[in-house]
């Protein structure tokens, strides 16, 4: 087994280091390459750009949710599924829920005793006088936001490509989620948890100046296309990147069709999962 392993800076979990993972990664047996957070899109670059050789069977994520968000894209080039271990807070999105667990886990991947749960990914593209000036991927949302918190902010809905009105929203923000997402921002702003298996996007307005103005459960598969129709914005996607709006925008969201394939066991199903995490909340 060939796995690449993405981890935070600086382990601050326990006792828990990059130096344990290591010891415990060369116990098993198994070759690793090891890059940190801050390496990520250097080496997401050098796939993306050179014809990269591809010999890893999985990639490992030793941090929080944080570090599975920025090392997705590198596991969906490299078409390998996660397997994300919690050395961070909450972890909704890790299979492993501490160090000490890691090597059962191990064990269990090397006797084929686990499962793939498949994730959806979106792209975002913003179009400014027919024109794509950003595009970008989300495995958890896209958020916008307005410059000021005096300011409101004023969006138009469309689905499809013949853009057929779905909504208007006046809000200081709005964030756009996967179902995956539905447990991040979403879940704070309000939104619903939604399981990982449907393919849906969960719009969620922060603080909407209307009271019937709530989230939004529709299906991924048409585009979504949002225009904004007052005060410049950022669209933030992930906590990973953001890019300015202007004013007439539009912004196009669809689901890609390759998904993300996570590394589950038995015993940690989504449902077990969001009922262990919300008793630690």
């Amino acid at each position: 087994m060939n796995i690449l392993v993405v981890t935070k800076n600086n382990i601050s979990k326990g006792k828990v280091t990059v130096k344990s993972l290591k010891s415990l990664l060369d116990k098993k047996k198994i070759n690793h390459q090891i890059i940190t957070f801050d390496e990520v899109e250097n080496f997401y670059d050098e796939i993306h750009n050179k014809n990269y050789k591809n010999n890893f069977d999985m990639l490992l994520s030793f941090g929080g949710d944080g570090t599975i968000l920025k090392s997705a894209r590198i596991a969906r080039k490299l078409d390998i599924p996660i397997l994300g271990v919690n050395a961070g807070t909450i972890g909704f999105l890790t299979s492993v829920n501490n160090f000490e667990d890691l090597e059962t886990a191990i064990d269990k991947i090397k006797k084929n005793d686990y499962l793939f749960e498949e994730r959806s990914m979106i792209e975002v593209r913003v179009i400014r006088d027919e024109e794509e000036v950003f595009k970008a991927y989300a495995v958890n949302e896209a958020t916008f936001m307005t410059s000021s918190l005096s300011k409101m902010g004023k969006y138009k809905m469309f689905i499809g490509e013949e853009k057929s009105l779905f909504t208007e929203l006046n809000a200081d923000g709005v964030i756009v989620a996967t179902p995956t997402g539905s447990t991040a921002h979403s879940l704070s702003a309000g939104g619903p948890i939604v399981s990982p298996s449907v393919n849906c996007l969960i719009i969620t307005p922060l603080y909407p100046h209307t009271l019937n103005q709530r989230s939004f459960v529709i299906n991924d598969n048409k585009e979504l296309c949002i225009s904004i129709m007052a005060n410049k914005q950022e669209v933030d996607i992930d906590g990973r990147v953001n890019f300015e709006l202007q004013k007439d925008d539009e912004v196009v969201i669809k689901r890609l069709k390759k998904t993300i394939k996570y590394i589950v066991f038995k015993s940690n199903n989504f449902l077990n999962t969001i009922k262990d995490k919300i008793k630690a909340l």
